[in-house]
């Protein structure tokens, strides 16, 4: 009897090319998520939004309606702007220093980067590719932030929306640099 050692040779390569083929496709698969939940981790998790939350009941105390006044609709005397950074300043805290001083410690303690204000409704943001009109609160941010901005919708609800930028290092502690990890947390605010 004639033995086949070529066919069993060539039977081998089928099969580690068939697995290697996909081995590579799991892996595509696997880093892509991998990648979309390092992404996603840095949107909306729930310890910044619990940090949101509380920031949101102490700024509800003070004057956001001062802070809202400084966005606007488009009109002849107006430029378009839909987003407006805001901090422990004087002009929300009037004569109010014990206050300010606390908004300040909050900011340090709960490694606040910005806090911005805007519409409830950012759809318009999701295809912005030019700078001008609606696109330019993207102006405005660094890249990650401009990234969040268009991942959120709010098609049709009215109001506004508190986001806050937060910077920590791989530690976890307040960072202020290049080295910074940047998270992101958003709460709606209905009207003020």
């Amino acid at each position: 009897m004639k033995k086949k050692k070529g066919f069993v040779f060539v039977e081998t390569l089928i099969v580690v090319a068939v697995l290697t083929a996909s081995l590579l496709m799991l892996y595509s698969t696997y880093s892509a998520l991998i990648r979309k939940e390092k992404t996603r981790i840095k949107y909306n998790d729930s310890v910044y939004l619990y940090r949101t939350y509380y920031l949101e009941k102490f700024f509800r105390n003070f004057r956001l309606d001062m802070v809202s006044m400084s966005l606007n609709k488009e009109d002849n005397t107006k430029p378009l702007s839909i987003l407006t950074s805001f901090g422990c300043t004087s002009s929300i805290f009037i004569n109010e220093e014990d206050n300010k001083g606390l908004c300040e410690n909050l900011v340090e303690e709960l490694h606040i980067h910005n806090m911005y204000l805007t519409y409830n409704d950012l759809s318009a943001l999701q295809n912005c590719k030019s700078t001008s009109g609606v696109c330019e609160a993207l102006v405005q941010v660094n890249d990650t932030a401009a990234a969040y901005l268009k991942t959120i919708g709010g098609e049709g609800t009215s109001g506004y929306r508190i986001i806050i930028e937060y910077a920590e290092n791989k530690s976890g502690e307040r960072c202020v640099g290049e080295d910074c990890v940047y998270y992101y947390s958003t709460l709606s605010l209905g009207e003020i």
